[in-house]
């Protein structure tokens, strides 16, 4: 008959428990919030320049909220959430910002710019 130490029925015990627990994957870290913002020139509209812009957001938590503002040369005229139409002085470089929060309250800020110019028809 073999005799078994305490020692070595410790280990056997910690073995086993190792074995028989559950696999459970480390908590991934979430990814972060990130943003990116296209502007685009729409040209001559009730004469002035028009652009509009699209705020793309990514990683963080849930769903967003998009706060624009005009920074430089541009009036926002319609504001759709991640979508902004705004009007512009002609030959001149308009700047807006957009402060974009995820559920959990992180936000990021991201400047758009256009250069506002007649289109050629």
């Amino acid at each position: 008959m073999i005799k078994a130490s305490r020692r070595m029925l410790g280990l056997l015990a910690a073995t086993c428990a190792l074995a028989l627990a559950p696999l459970t994957p480390s908590a991934a870290a979430p990814n972060a919030l990130d943003v990116s913002v296209f502007c685009e020139n729409l040209g001559m509209r009730n004469n002035q320049g028009s652009f509009s812009c699209d705020a793309f957001a990514s990683g963080g938590t849930g769903d967003y909220s998009y706060n624009w503002s005009a920074v430089q040369n541009a009036t926002i005229l319609e504001n759709w959430g991640s979508y902004i139409y705004g009007s512009c002085a002609i030959n001149q470089s308009a700047r807006v910002n957009v402060v974009v929060t995820d559920n959990s309250g992180a936000s990021v800020s991201k400047i758009g710019r256009v250069l506002c110019r007649k289109v050629a028809s």
